[in-house]
């Protein structure tokens, strides 16, 4: 059950120097409980500093991506349905992806 997939808007970019010229860098969340984010479209064996903001407070993971230019990072935290978030990758080649909310889950607006 992925509800957070829902409200999610991927994006990336590569630099224009990239060997992955058609693939973008993109990240998945591919599960919240813990909190798993999936990168791909990297460049191979880039460093990535991944950044999760999660309720006011941030943390950081580090990774090497495969020869494929993919990785998987863990948080040691749980999001609810209701969690608000925001995520970033930085490749130190350049690579860059993101993750932001699109809008609020209609369960989880509280009633004016």
């Amino acid at each position: 059950m992925l509800v957070v997939g829902l409200c999610l808007a991927i994006t990336g970019s590569a630099n224009a120097g990239s060997a992955t010229i058609n693939q973008r860098p993109t990240l998945f969340v591919t599960d919240t409980r813990p909190f798993e984010v999936r990168g791909a479209g990297f460049e191979p064996r880039e460093r990535v500093q991944v950044l999760l903001a999660v309720n006011g407070s941030q943390r950081w993971e580090r990774t090497v991506t495969s020869p494929a230019g993919v990785f998987t990072v863990e948080f040691r935290v749980s999001l609810g349905a209701c969690s608000r978030f925001t995520m970033q990758a930085f490749g130190s080649k350049g690579s860059r992806a993101r993750v932001v909310p699109l809008r609020l889950q209609p369960d989880c607006v509280s009633p004016a």
